[in-house]
């Protein structure tokens, strides 16, 4: 099988959410486990404080906001990691299904759209990973350089111990810090794996193009190598014919059923994580427009929504991608040297193209198309948002 989406899931095992699978011994799995415990209570509990000093804050009505759409966020990171956890065997069969035969490349032709894809996605992984880590940098440790105050933490949660100075107030900092970085590399893994097996369904729709494209070239090479005997060429060119076609049938079905599983999966986190965004976008917008230009905050909150756009535009690019390329399977079945085959064969081809009228699509919550479109109108209703406050400010 080979290494699918390494990056992501090299994050995965780093923050404690993903045990390697050649794992196998009782005690790695025990240390493993209760290394997980510990990275879920960081996560967890600094929702949970987050929401109670929220409850309890006495702060202005911009740093209220700035307070409120950050645990949101922290929300999210805490309902991906539970969907990953608990959805660990349906990845599993993911990546098998997307790492073995029929879906692995089969020749130099089929390896080199494999690499293009698989190159892609790990560009897009650094790419929004670093993005990430800089952001949340900033935010945490680089308010080391800040001055602030000895008994003043980075965000308002609720600490249930005296931390006004000396050791205390640096354990409940430290955690703080902690707690946040988890979260972020969680909002990494997460979003680059839903990303990048949107993508892995593109690259194996490309790879199934390809095998139509070239149907009758794998077809006169089967033929080539084979015994023929007493038996009449036609007969036997027929029955190569249908295992063929029966075998991509197979595979175009196998696709189909991996990304309703892609979909059902990440379906309901996908939508919240797009509802979150669009309060995120609007109030992180309208308090740049009431902030002095490249203070710390600003800065901060700049990058923050740079990362929020980065997300769901990948997840719209993604799902964009897989619809266009799953419409164009019957192009390349038109496209292919049909004219030879036998009726019955060009009978199933037109069978396929019809199935390909109805192309893959990923929604959000299974309400919102993933698509470029769905992100203009993200866009485009975070912005109304925005005027709205304006206007009532």
């Amino acid at each position: 099988m080979q290494n699918i989406l390494p990056g992501t899931f090299v994050v995965f095992k780093t923050i404690g959410f993903w045990k390697p699978l050649h794992w196998t011994s009782s005690l790695l799995d025990w240390l493993y486990t209760f290394y997980m415990t510990i990275a879920f209570f960081f996560v967890y509990s600094f929702s949970i404080t987050g929401i109670i000093g929220l409850i309890y804050s006495s702060n202005s009505l911009m740093e209220t906001t700035n307070e409120c759409f950050f645990l949101l966020s922290i929300i999210a990171v805490c309902g991906k990691t539970f969907n990953v956890v608990s959805c660990r065997k349906t990845i599993i069969w993911m990546l098998d299904t997307l790492g073995n035969d029929p879906s692995a490349p089969r020749n130099k032709e089929e390896t080199i759209i494999q690499n293009n894809f698989d190159q892609f996605i790990w560009i897009n992984t650094v790419v929004y990973g670093g993005l990430n880590e800089i952001t949340v940098f900033l935010n945490t440790v680089g308010t080391l350089f800040q001055d602030i105050p000895i008994g003043t933490l980075p965000y308002n949660t609720y600490i249930p111990w005296d931390y006004s100075h000396g050791f205390m107030y640096w354990l409940a900092y430290a955690y703080q810090i902690i707690s946040v970085i988890l979260a972020a590399n969680v909002a990494i893994a997460y979003d680059t794996l839903v990303a990048g097996m949107m993508m892995q369904v593109s690259a194996k729709l490309n790879i199934l193009k390809y095998r139509f494209s070239n149907f009758t070239i794998f077809l006169d090479t089967i033929l080539s190598t084979m015994s023929i005997g007493d038996r009449p060429y036609n007969i036997i060119k027929l029955e190569i014919e249908r295992k063929l076609l029966a075998s991509y049938i197979k595979y175009h079905i196998l696709i189909f059923k991996l990304a309703s599983t892609i979909n059902s999966t990440f379906s309901l986190i996908i939508f919240a994580q797009c509802s979150i965004s669009t309060i995120v976008i609007c109030v992180s917008v309208y308090n740049l427009a009431n902030m002095k230009l490249f203070t710390a905050e600003f800065t901060g909150i700049m990058l923050y929504l740079c990362c929020m756009l980065t997300e769901i535009f990948i997840l719209c690019a993604a799902g964009n991608e897989v619809t266009l390329v799953s419409e164009s399977i019957g192009d390349a079945i038109y496209a292919m040297d049909w004219t030879n085959l036998n009726p019955s064969t060009v009978k199933g081809l037109i069978i396929i193209m019809s199935r390909a009228l109805q192309p893959i699509i990923f929604t959000s919550g299974h309400i919102v198309t993933l698509s470029h479109d769905s992100f203009k109108s993200l866009i485009k209703i975070s912005y109304s948002i925005y005027n709205l406050l304006q206007q009532t400010s």
